[in-house]
């Protein structure tokens, strides 16, 4: 009949198989930009949350530091500081930070590392007593610069550090080391934590002759 006809040439042009088709194409392609986008600002979140590598100034011209390489195995950590410093409210996160941050380059190292509290001791074992006395610092996480940018100011960290033997408390050498974030990197500048890390690394570079 003509009306069966009709309906079957309408069936065989495939305009009513299209329509879901096109359909699922749009569905699909704005599922697909929709992800890109979010894709792209997760990048920048991580971005301003990773940062710029820190820059540490260390005091020029020190003798190397003379650490047996039996010493080198074993960091037993001992944070201190000045009144301005020990009386800041995230001290003890500063601390925490460090103990962190030590652990994990003495572990790429193949060293262990312990926090030791109170006032420096030797222990009588063989390693190498590292004491970190902080003058002043500055704390500010990732999450404060993301969220307030520049107005949270600069975060610094001004320290001295001490090798000493461990077995007897010798000194073996001594460095400064400071840092500090600037305001032209804005979100994306190395924060407390990465500053941190970065004076670990020299600490443990110095303790491993690398």
């Amino acid at each position: 009949m003509p009306g069966q006809r009709l309906q079957t040439n309408l069936e065989d042009s495939g305009s009513f198989a299209s329509l879901p088709v096109l359909a699922r194409f749009e569905k699909r392609g704005g599922t697909t930009v929709i992800a890109k986008k979010r894709t792209l600002a997760l990048l920048a979140v991580g971005l301003a949350l990773t940062g710029c590598a820190a820059t540490v100034t260390k005091s020029p011209n020190e003798a190397p530091v003379r650490v047996a390489s039996e010493s080198a195995k074993s960091i037993v950590l001992n944070v201190t500081g000045s009144k301005v410093a020990t009386e800041s409210k995230d001290w003890e996160q500063l601390k925490g930070e460090w103990r962190a941050a030590m652990k994990s380059e003495a572990d790429r190292v193949g060293a262990s590392s312990v926090l030791q509290e109170g006032d420096p001791k030797p222990t009588g074992e063989p390693g190498t007593l590292v004491v970190v006395d902080i003058a002043d610092y500055r704390y500010i996480s990732p999450g404060a610069r993301y969220g307030f940018g520049i107005m949270t100011g600069n975060a610094f960290i001004k320290s001295k550090v001490q090798f000493r033997d461990l077995v007897t408390g010798d000194m073996l050498g001594e460095r400064s080391y400071d840092t500090s974030s600037t305001a032209w990197q804005g979100v994306f500048s190395a924060m407390t934590e990465k500053q941190v890390q970065a004076i670990c690394k020299q600490i443990v570079d110095e303790v491993a002759h690398r």
